[in-house]
């Protein structure tokens, strides 16, 4: 039987803050500004993980050489700072520094290319019991504290460079980590929007306009981050350290959707008690909120924020008046042909990243010098070409659509009927990718049936009125954040690329058989296909075992005979 553990107090815990931004953002800065401060908190003892012990360059007079801790990679500081080089194993790493007792704070620099949102989870507490004989049990404790145990994550901080802002948000050079593939301008919006606090440095380097428009821009793609100015990335360490603003409960990565979700509602309340009275009066719906808040086509419907030119009922804001629209949501409940989607808004408006050629990668140890130099000169030319072409992209953009900064939510794809499509853009950038089967799939219903999602997602299959709709829950559901944007033009953009009501009539069937040819996307749920594939080989083996049975079995009874 399971021992049920004590809750550990929050007070118990070690208050982590997490530190992300780019190579050349100021996080060495940061952390060796807070490394040689003096600190006014009389007992501060915060450690402090970093990535390259080499690269701070500690003024040595600051070193305690007195310090119980000290060793080849562990340096005490006067001020109370104790500072390690980040190891392979995080994990064990910030449960033996916990358990020294010595540290009332910790801060650890995650590298250039971490996504806050992938460390995040390691400070989960695993409340589950695994089977020591299971091979895919791979966290087995073995008696050992969990770091939920021992610590907190407390604060999420990603430096910005504010002089590279703009640079980075319309970057095609890509990043790696791990198996992920992604461009610049990707990776900075996931930190910020993970952020809890955001340290907009190098505030010298830009003008007093060009902070503003920057800030105003992480506001749009976090609005509840903290954001703070800084020169030289001096903060106060109070602004990153024990702020308790990371909260385990909030999903981050879908604040969008989750805000938009409550305006759904209000606004489809709002609709239904004016369709109702419309059709008292004049026998038909009039399919439209009386604020402007919800734009019908007859297509799709788009949910504003703002309406820059119907605000007669309600004063506008400064920010509004500046900006105009900053975020909407398209909804629609028709798929998009697969052809039109390319031609009509990925080709013209958008660019495809930069890819490695793996057979090159291979080859790279046994090339030249002089070979891996033009190698190296090719791959730069190839970027810029590449960069050019996002940039002249970039402008019609802008031009036709306004300034979109991040799109985000999920499609439904004639051709691929079954799979719900991720939809995520960010700067020059879209990416459509397989995320799982619709909610409504046979396969993935035990998921959600008689759980608390039940009631959400059975809301997502059916329509006001009660009735569910005709393919349930599949929808284009995907919010857009810019400034200045054009929604009536991304509207009429996008339901060109949904199907034609004679194209409805022809059913998931024959969309897969006559837009096959024009599907450049091919999303498919490859989880599910290699489920499938098991199987199959799982019941070919138990076949051929159970031949084998028989067959031996008649060659027993042979002998017997003889």
């Amino acid at each position: 039987m399971k021992e049920e553990k004590a809750p550990v107090s929050e007070a118990d815990l070690l208050p982590v803050s997490l530190l992300c931004g780019f190579l050349g953002a100021g996080k060495t800065t940061l952390m060796k500004h807070i490394l040689e401060t003096k600190h006014e908190e009389k007992d501060f003892r915060c450690a402090i993980i970093v990535n390259d012990m080499a690269a701070l360059n500690i003024d040595k007079s600051l070193i305690d050489q007195s310090a119980l801790v000290q060793s080849d990679e562990v340096i005490a500081m006067q001020n109370g700072c104790f500072c390690c080089t980040l190891q392979s194993d995080l994990v064990d790493q910030i449960i033996a520094l916990t358990e020294k007792k010595i540290f009332n704070y910790m801060l650890i620099e995650a590298s250039g290319v971490s996504e806050p949102s992938q460390i995040a989870p390691l400070f989960d507490l695993c409340d589950e019991e695994h089977d020591p004989d299971d091979p895919d049990a791979d966290h087995d404790h073995d008696g050992k504290p969990q770091l939920a145990e021992v610590a907190r994550l407390d604060t999420c901080v990603t430096v910005v460079d504010s002089a590279e802002f703009y640079s980075n948000l319309g970057s095609m050079k890509t990043y790696v980590q791990g198996e992920t593939i992604g461009t610049i301008a990707e990776l900075m919006m996931e930190q910020v929007e993970f952020s809890n606090v955001v340290i907009l440095n190098k505030g010298d380097l830009v003008t007093k306009k060009q902070t503003a428009d920057i800030m105003d821009k992480i506001k749009l793609l976090n609005p509840e981050a903290r954001v703070v100015k800084s020169t030289q990335s001096r903060v106060s360490v109070k602004e990153i350290l024990n702020t308790h603003m990371y909260k385990t409960d909030q999903n981050k990565d879908e604040f969008w959707m989750a805000g938009t979700k409550n305006e759904e509602d209000k606004t489809e309340a709002k609709v239904l008690e004016c369709c109702v009275t419309s059709l008292a009066k004049d026998g038909k719906k009039c399919c439209k909120s009386k604020d402007g808040s919800l734009v019908d086509s007859g297509l799709s419907q788009v949910q504003l924020d703002v309406v820059a030119n119907n605000m007669k009922d309600r004063k506008m804001t400064r920010h509004e008046a500046r900006f105009g629209i900053t975020s909407f949501i398209y909804r629609a409940r028709r798929p998009f042909h697969p052809g039109r989607l390319g031609d009509l808004l990925l080709e013209p408006f958008f660019s495809e990243m930069a890819h490695e050629d793996d057979d090159e990668d291979d080859e790279e140890e046994t090339l030249s010098e002089e070979k891996t130099k033009k190698k190296e000169e090719e791959k730069l030319k190839r970027l810029q070409e590449i960069q050019k072409e996002a940039d002249k992209k970039k402008v019609i953009r802008s031009r036709t659509l306004g300034e979109l900064l991040r799109s985000k939510g999920f499609l439904w794809i004639a051709t691929s009927h079954n799979v719900i499509g991720g939809w995520q853009q960010a700067g020059n950038v879209i990416r459509l990718e397989a995320e799982s089967p619709w909610m409504c799939d046979p396969r993935v219903r035990g998921t959600w049936e008689g759980t608390p999602s039940e009631e959400p997602v059975l809301k997502d299959m059916k329509e006001p009125n009660g009735e569910e709709y005709k393919y349930a829950d599949r929808r284009q559901e995907i919010v857009f954040i810019g400034q200045k944007m054009k929604h009536e033009v991304i509207q009429k953009v996008l339901d060109l690329c949904l199907l034609t009501d004679e194209e409805m009539t022809f059913g998931p069937e024959k969309w897969k058989e006559t837009m096959a040819g024009d599907d450049q996307f091919q999303l498919t749920w490859e989880e599910a296909e290699e489920e499938d594939e098991e199987e199959g080989e799982e019941e070919e083996e138990s076949e051929e075992d159970s031949e084998g049975e028989e067959d031996d079995g008649k060659d027993e009874e042979k002998d017997k005979k003889s």
